[in-house]
């Protein structure tokens, strides 16, 4: 168990990081002079995080790869007659191992703003650590008498299925679930790492808008906030064809969309998205619209944890091929969402 503890501890040291980033950058937004001592510790915390959360993600597909069946995640989502391909995939297949991707792509969104946001960086990436922490509240795993925060990914099966029989004998499983024969499709290796790339990508055109009505300097922010946009957008917009593609020709659903209410959630966010871009453009060109482009922008951040809502707290388990099982994350997307 000694990678799982390994693990814990990256996600553990990545949240820490986050925090300590996020209240680093908040401290030097409030500051005059641009580049604050603050700001340089928060970027050396934020680049801590994304090694860390990398780590992590390399171990998970390393115990995946090499079947350690003893880790509850590699035995649900893994066998041993899975091609290497999907050994890989099957680290985003499940919940935790999909939210450690999200957490990964948003780190790597964050080097990207502390690369290009100039002025913007340290209130923008105070938003993003923020969001960041909640989306590592959800794999942190740490446990205070009854409450529970979180679900790791490198729980072993011990910990997770105490008074099982075959735990108790001390026995390790040979062989895992295996990986839904409905996933076992090249579509999974490619379409939710380009997904969860449009999932990340809308946080800085959110943090953005955030940064303008907190600095109350309306007008601005639309510049430098549209290129994230535009590849949020494009990306997700992607990611959800190839998902439609996907479950139109291999799941023979006979249809785009129409049946399942997580293809629509994801939708929906990318509409608005679009309705953002066109409302910053009109901005841009004439200064009007700002309101608008406010509401929007914002909405569509707000949607995309809403839909990570709808589908991950458990609600659609009944009518959904995507739903995931109910890790307890209900109260904690909830408070995210507030």
């Amino acid at each position: 168990a000694m990678i799982g503890t390994i693990g814990k501890l990256l996600i553990l040291v990545a949240m820490v990081s986050g925090i300590f980033s996020g209240l680093t950058f908040f401290r030097s937004s409030g500051l005059e002079n641009g580049e604050s001592e603050w700001r340089r510790i928060g970027r050396y915390a934020w680049f801590v995080l994304v090694t860390a959360t990398l780590a992590a993600f390399g171990l998970l597909v390393y115990l995946n790869v090499t079947h350690q069946f003893q880790y509850a995640y590699t035995y649900e989502n893994t066998s041993m007659d899975l091609p290497l391909d999907y050994l890989v995939a099957a680290t985003w297949a499940g919940q935790e191992g999909s939210f450690l991707l999200w957490i990964v792509l948003n780190g790597l969104v964050g080097v990207s703003v502390i690369k290009w946001a100039r002025e913007y960086e340290a209130p923008v990436m105070s938003i993003i650590a923020l969001c960041q922490v909640f989306l590592l509240s959800m794999i942190v795993g740490l446990q205070f008498g009854v409450l529970e925060i979180g679900a790791s990914p490198f729980t072993t099966l011990a910990e997770k299925f105490p008074t099982a029989p075959m735990i108790q004998a001390g026995v390790i499983p040979t062989d895992g679930q295996g990986l839904n024969d409905l996933l076992q499709n090249y579509w999974m290796v490619i379409h939710p790492p380009i997904l969860f790339a449009g999932f990340a990508s809308m946080i800085v055109p959110f943090a953005f808008a955030v940064t303008a009505l907190w600095k109350k300097r309306y007008q601005e922010w639309v510049r430098p906030a549209l290129p994230w946009s535009l590849f949020g957008v494009a990306s997700l917009g992607v990611g959800i064809a190839l998902g439609g593609y996907w479950a139109y020709i291999t799941l023979n659903f006979g249809g785009y969309w129409a049946w399942d209410p997580v293809e629509n959630s994801s939708l929906v966010p990318w509409l608005m998205g679009i309705a953002a871009i066109h409302t910053m453009i009109v901005q841009k060109r004439s200064g009007h619209s700002h309101k608008a482009a406010f509401f929007l922008t914002i909405s569509a951040y707000m949607l995309v944890v809403y839909s990570t809502f709808l589908t991950r707290s458990g609600i659609l388990g009944d009518i959904s091929v995507h739903s995931f099982v109910d890790l307890g994350l209900y109260n904690q997307l909830l408070i995210w969402i507030l």
